[in-house]
């Protein structure tokens, strides 16, 4: 037990030595001893004793240089006011006279600094001085504050506000801790409690001394007991710091040994780590396979160590199986990948390539296409193709609910928000895809409040709970889509343009099906799986022909209606035949068909002195029915190129077709048998 010798000048104001006393002895418990001592009463000769020593005021050091043992472990006592009190003193009228009272004139103008420190400077407060208590200057003041002695309060005064003894101050409590080296749970629990009731002018060492005992707390709780490994090395790998796991992993003893990384472990696992030579697959210690992770600690650009993770592989895959379980069972999760879009045709294929690029980073990505076309098939994919695929995916279609119910639904709500919230609140849609991937399908449906909020989450990457004033930070990518001409929405003032702007960051268009007829027989074979060979080529020739207004999802209920009654819709038995050039089956169900049509229309097109332009030849393509983008065009044109097949030159020479090309265009007709492929 140690011992706290507080060193007043005089025995006088009983009452507050015994206080302070008390105060001190609940803060620290039965770790202390606390003795009063009085100047005027210490003889010449006599010698304080005592583990630390606390002094009243910072005049008293010099005259108890001779009468302690240890010098440097003196405490000035300073003094604080309790919380509770200053609102009263806050709701004094500006520019009042108020006076302060104390037992002595000197500790009167300690309370008052306190309370301008406070930042109670609303007010004239003027301290009062008992050997001068006729001083006629007193008899103008009604209020006056006092810290519980209001027994020396003139009888003239109207008001009194008796702040209670002043507590002693956080910084004198914190240096008597570390002076007696008592950094205890149950003094640090004592000290908080203490210090959360009394207000303190200097916040930041407050605030620092708090937040330094959470840091620790959870460095001693969550880092040294984690069941992950981790050395600290300086930057020529000597030992600085190991976790209790890394201890026991690698039998370390001493945890300032300050020993070299190659003592601890095999000799080549050492020399792997040093090397950043690490194979993927992890190294064996001890029997079991871990995933060694390295980090340089940086100041700056100098390095001036290395953190090491060690990762049992067991740990890391019960984590991932836990994680999808967990997303699985709430639906978090996407089902589809790019190898679940079925196509041939180059705009599809154009449309997959660019996703892939896009789905590599953490754009904004908006979607587009008519109902039906796939946009959540796409969605998912890009998803599961991004470095994101084990977190969460989380779809809603913004036009299915009412504003009220999606915005609570995206954004969460707090306790008692409204009437029929869950008294524990909520978790919004951003907060549970935090790490993963939002899809906000139908984007160009939710309303101008809902812009607004959504506008906000694309800049900042934060979001507010109905009912909190508090921001949250999110880490979630968006995927808008919708069936509307966004653009055409914000020129009728449906849409606001700076949104518009934030979600097109990346926009991908998938094309209607009648855009890509190519894709129908693959699409229905896919559906129809073995029954599809009963089709018979006026069934293909009908798929052929009509427009799909409903894409592939009415593609999907056209197959389904097949498999239970082995005939079309009746409606696609009412669609009228085909017109001429729009069906042309036999050059448009793959990809060689579609470079056929292309060496055609260039061969049709070949002349001495010049060849066709690229703008005209997509022209007679779509006059064909053939759909392809100017990039997919090129690419096609480029590889013909280098087949031999056509020749690309500059200005009006345009591309010609070689006698390769014709000879191609020869073979490929000889060889045909059928004008529908079966798929």
């Amino acid at each position: 037990m140690k011992k706290v010798a507080v060193i007043y000048n005089n025995p006088d104001n009983q009452e507050v030595i015994k206080y302070l006393k008390d105060n001190l002895e609940r803060i620290f418990e039965n770790y202390i001893t606390v003795e009063n001592y009085y100047l005027s009463e210490l003889g010449d000769n006599v010698k304080i004793d005592a583990d630390a020593y606390i002094i009243t005021h910072e005049t008293m050091l010099y005259p108890i240089k001779e009468r302690i043992t240890n010098y440097n472990n003196v405490v000035t006592m300073y003094r604080s006011i309790k919380k509770q009190h200053l609102h009263e003193v806050s709701k004094i009228p500006k520019d009042t006279n108020v006076l302060v009272v104390n037992d002595i004139y000197e500790t009167a103008m300690e309370t008052l600094c306190s309370l301008y420190e406070l930042g109670m400077n609303h007010i004239n407060l003027v301290p009062y001085d008992p050997n001068d208590a006729d001083n006629y200057q007193y008899k103008d003041f009604e209020i006056c504050i006092t810290p519980n002695e209001a027994h020396l309060v003139p009888k003239y005064i109207k008001k009194i506000i008796n702040i209670g003894y002043r507590e002693i101050s956080f910084n004198t409590l914190i240096q008597l801790m570390n002076r007696l080296d008592l950094n205890f749970e149950l003094t640090n629990r004592n000290l908080v409690r203490h210090i959360r009731s009394i207000a303190e002018p200097d916040i930041y060492i407050y605030n620092n001394y708090l937040n330094n005992f959470v840091k620790n707390h959870v460095f001693d709780s969550v880092i040294n007991d984690s069941p992950t490994a981790l050395i600290v090395t300086n930057e020529k790998y000597l030992l600085l710091f190991s976790n209790n796991k890394a201890k026991t992993l690698f039998d370390i003893k001493n945890n300032n040994a300050m020993s070299p990384l190659s003592n601890m472990m095999e000799s080549d696992i050492s020399a792997k780590i040093q090397e950043e030579i690490m194979p993927k697959d992890g190294i064996v210690l001890n029997g079991t396979q871990y995933f060694v992770e390295k980090t340089p600690i940086m100041l700056m650009d100098e390095i001036m160590g290395y953190c090491i993770i060690f990762q049992n592989e067991k740990d890391i895959r019960d984590i991932e199986i836990n994680a999808k379980k967990l997303f699985e069972k709430k639906g978090l999760y996407a089902k589809y990948n790019f190898s679940d879009i079925i196509h041939v045709s180059l705009t599809m294929q154009e449309c997959i390539n660019t996703a892939k690029t896009v789905a590599l980073t953490d754009h904004t990505v908006l979607i587009t296409g008519e109902s039906g076309t796939g946009k959540e098939l796409m969605a998912q994919s890009i998803h599961n193709y991004s470095q994101r695929k084990k977190m969460p995916f989380v779809a809603i279609n913004c036009a299915a609910l009412p504003e009220s119910l999606l915005e609570s639904e995206l954004f969460g709500y707090e306790s008692g928000s409204f009437t029929g919230a869950k008294k524990s609140g909520k978790l919004g849609l951003f907060e549970q895809a935090n790490g993963g991937t939002i899809m906000l399908d139908e984007i160009g449906d939710i309303s101008p409040h809902l812009q607004s909020r959504l506008l906000r989450v694309l800049q900042e990457r934060q979001i507010m709970r109905i009912g909190s004033n508090k921001m949250i930070n999110i880490d979630t990518r968006i995927i808008a889509a919708t069936n509307r001409d966004l653009m055409s929405e914000v020129e009728k003032g449906n849409f606001r343009k700076d949104l518009y702007y934030r979600l097109n960051v990346i926009s991908i268009c998938i094309e209607p099906l009648r855009n890509r007829r190519e894709d129908i027989l693959p699409l229905m074979s896919c559906f129809l799986g073995t029954k599809y060979n009963q089709l018979t080529d006026f069934d293909k020739n009908l798929l052929y022909a009509y427009t799909w207004p409903g894409n592939v999802r009415e593609l999907e209920n056209a197959a389904i209606h097949y498999k239970t009654l082995s005939v079309l819709p009746k409606y696609l038995l009412d669609t009228p035949a085909a017109p001429a050039g729009v069906h042309k089956p036999a050059r448009s169900v793959d990809c060689m068909c579609v470079e056929i049509e292309i060496l055609k229309i260039i061969m049709e097109n070949t002349q001495l002195y010049h060849g066709i332009g690229r703008m005209q030849l997509n022209a007679q393509l779509k006059s064909s029915q053939i759909y392809i983008g100017d990039s997919s065009l090129r690419n096609v044109l480029q590889s013909l190129q280098e087949k031999g097949l056509i020749t690309i030159g500059k200005g009006r020479s345009g591309t010609k077709i070689t006698e390769s090309g014709i000879e191609k265009i020869n073979n490929y007709e000889a060889c045909q048998s059928s004008a529908i492929p079966s798929a």
